[in-house]
């Protein structure tokens, strides 16, 4: 070989050694029992300590030090065994991945809730509709002093119900005014259990003058349900007992804050820059997606406020939510509550229809106290045989029943008497899933949520009769 021709043969050696070690793409070449024998310096940065790739397959997913995922791919370089290993970062790929996995594991919750919260509805209407009635009847102090704290007990459950309803609910973003100290209300009754097993001591200042917050409560409701139940991570990763989440909400700067507190672990100050972006998170994966915060800044950026953070390590963190006032935009009106004497109601005849009996003899108890004439139905095929052969001037009915439901029930008599879909008032504990608000939203029937006040009940049958015009008329 010449001089010339060993210089040419060197230059491409040291070139080819560059670019091996140059190349930004991990790649190691590792023997027949796979320990490395050779690594470019990307390879080093992203797997430091990591000497042996023993029983290596040929696609291998590897989350190294930082939380980045790559996967590994071999390719033979010889019939000695050696292989050449390189790796793809696939961080993006595996968190989207995650996240499906996540989203759809929500949405099967999701269902899972719309019926629990149903099946309880019917004893929470059974329980509160009974302790009404008896609450009307003589009773001695002692005696009254229990069935006001049944009455007390069974609405408190049946909003804690309607609040995992809310959740589990895919609505469309509202932009209401609303009081936003109800808003974190709720969520305190949702965890208030919670944070009593864990020994979390759970205070709230609320600015008794707050004005109206102005967008959609539910979104909101999740926002801050998010930043309490973070607020109770953190408290058990620190080990802090007592622990303590303070809520305080204030008006300054012309802007509504709520101020979120705890005695927990803690933000290391190297990753307060990221606690907002998307797929970070410091918990193990069994406990956090990454998703949550970045999901609830942008909530509040879309009302028009801002989310923000002050932590000191090892001591707590402030969670901070800013949103504007906007006086101009008034809330939902609400009627007050009117109590009916039932003289409406003297004389009608009225169809029950639920699959729960103790359903149908509330309302029969409750009805005939009014001086209505009450026939009971415990299926939709039962009540469709009476609906045959008298004619009604209410149809109550439930939607979710075994067989033929109530939406099914409502075509049917539909068909056999259009006049008779006027006389219809649904009284169901499903009021949340997509098909059921769809039907009601369609036909514009009239509906009463599950568990419900008597005063409620007899209104909403008063309405329907002064409504329509008797049959035959």
């Amino acid at each position: 070989m010449t001089r010339e021709g060993g210089a040419v043969v060197l230059d491409r050696t040291q070139l080819i050694s560059t670019l091996f070690a140059l190349i930004p793409v991990p790649v190691a070449v590792v023997d027949s029992g796979g320990r490395v024998i050779l690594s470019n310096s990307a390879f080093t940065d992203v797997f430091n300590g990591i000497q042996n790739l023993d029983s290596l397959p040929s696609q291998h997913e590897l989350e190294v030090a930082g939380g980045a995922t790559y996967e590994l791919q071999t390719v033979p370089l010889n019939n000695q065994g050696m292989k050449i290993v390189y790796a793809l970062e696939i961080t993006n790929e595996v968190q989207l991945r995650r996240q499906a996995v996540h989203l759809e594991k929500m949405a099967a919750i999701g269902r899972l809730v719309s019926g629990v919260a149903h099946e309880l509805n019917n004893p929470l209407a059974g329980i509160l509709g009974y302790a009404q009635l008896v609450s009307r009847c003589e009773l001695e102090p002692s005696a009254r002093r229990m069935i006001e704290v049944i009455l007390s007990q069974a609405e408190r459950a049946g909003k804690i119900v309607q609040s995992f309803l809310s959740l589990a609910a895919k609505t469309e973003p509202k932009r209401i005014a609303f009081d936003l100290n109800e808003t974190i209300r709720n969520v305190v009754r949702l965890r208030e259990y919670q944070a009593h097993v864990e020994n979390i001591a759970v205070t709230a200042d609320f600015s008794k003058d707050l004005p109206y917050a102005c967008g959609d409560p539910d979104q909101l409701e999740q926002v801050v349900l998010n930043l309490f139940v973070n607020a109770e991570d953190a408290i058990a990763d620190s080990h802090q007992r007592p622990g303590s989440v303070h809520l305080r909400t204030f008006v300054q700067n012309g802007r509504i804050h709520l101020s979120v507190t705890d005695n927990g672990s803690g933000i290391h100050a190297r990753d307060m820059a990221r606690i907002f972006a998307p797929f970070f998170t410091t918990k193990d994966r069994q406990h956090g997606t990454g998703l949550g915060l970045s999901i609830c800044a942008e909530i509040v950026k879309e009302h028009g406020g801002e989310l923000y953070a002050w932590s000191t390590y090892g001591s707590g963190s402030t969670f901070t939510l800013e949103l504007p006032i906007q006086r101009e935009i008034a809330p939902e009106t609400v009627e007050p509550v009117r109590v009916s004497e039932g003289l409406a109601l003297r004389g009608k005849q009225i169809l029950v229809i639920d699959d729960e009996v103790h359903i149908t003899e509330l309302i029969f108890d409750v009805l005939t106290r009014q001086g209505a004439r009450i026939d009971l139905a415990n299926s939709a095929v039962e009540a469709l045989e009476q609906i045959k052969t008298k004619n009604y001037d209410v149809i109550i009915c439930d939607q979710r029943m075994p067989g033929v439901s109530g939406q099914r029930l409502y075509r049917l008599v539909e068909s056999l008497n259009g006049d008779l879909r006027h006389r219809f008032l649904f009284v169901t504990g499903d009021v949340v899933s997509t098909q059921t608000k769809r039907f009601f939203t369609q036909v514009g029937v009239q509906y009463l949520r599950k568990p419900f006040r008597i005063h409620e009940l007899v209104d909403a049958i008063e309405g329907l009769i002064n409504r329509s015009q008797p049959l035959g008329s």
